[in-house]
């Protein structure tokens, strides 16, 4: 009998090694899944920026717009760097001016809505503010949302940024034909990610947005808009720094 229990307790062991060792191989994979995510994400951005060049047009528009999806792309970089050894990056927090990145980010996706039949218009009454934030997750955030609402939208992209009690409130809003369906799966996504730590396919940009954002001590929310349209909200502290 000793020998049944003792071959019990290996082959519990056993499997439980095995299960932790699935869990850090879909872990190591999701993470990676992410950074690529991130790294596909700017080319589509960029891809239209050199065909801006090739037409003769540059600018300093043209490089705010480079400047965003580059620093997005490290971002991503660092990302894939850290899930081959299973490790998570950490946000390097340092002064970041958020009217510039939200300027450059959006740069970057006008051509963008513009190719999809729509347009972009920023209307920034935040001012001049200088938040504590991770720089290249912070264009991970904006790129991430302004990308969702080009896609899933109809017609134009709207970005207000203004003060708040306190913080930069940021809010994308986009008019889109979705039955309300679309607003479902980034809420979804976005309670999967504060839950568990990954939100697959559709939701896995608002996963990431979300991560940005709570590392910078801000808030993300989801919220039905007019026209049938769906808002992101971002909120960014002042008192960071």
């Amino acid at each position: 009998m000793i020998w049944i229990a003792m071959a019990g307790l290996a082959f519990g062991a056993a499997l439980i090694a095995l299960v932790t060792l699935v869990l850090s191989l879909r872990r190591r994979l999701e993470r990676a899944a992410c950074a690529e995510h991130e790294l596909r994400g700017p080319l589509a951005a960029i891809d239209l920026a050199v065909e801006q060049v090739r037409q003769g047009r540059s600018g300093p528009e043209l490089a705010a717009a480079l400047e965003s999806q580059l620093d997005r792309s490290r971002a991503g970089l660092a990302d894939m760097a850290a899930a081959r050894t299973g490790r998570r990056t950490t946000a390097a927090l340092s002064p970041v001016p958020l009217e510039r990145i939200a300027r450059s980010t959006a740069s970057g996706w006008r051509p963008v809505a513009e190719r999809a039949g729509g347009r972009l218009r920023m209307d920034w009454q935040a001012g001049s503010v200088t938040i504590a934030a991770d720089r290249g997750r912070l264009a991970q955030a904006l790129g991430n949302l302004l990308s969702n609402a080009i896609e899933h939208g109809g017609g134009e992209v709207r970005v207000l940024g203004r003060r708040v009690a306190g913080v930069v409130r940021i809010e994308i809003a986009n008019s889109t034909r979705d039955d309300g369906t679309l607003g479902h799966a980034a809420s979804t996504a976005l309670e999967r990610d504060q839950e568990h730590g990954a939100a697959p396919d559709r939701g896995r940009g608002l996963g990431i947005t979300a991560r940005a954002v709570r590392e910078s001590g801000g808030t993300l929310e989801i919220s039905s808009g007019a026209d049938n349209g769906v808002v992101t909200a971002l909120e960014l502290p002042l008192d960071g720094l």
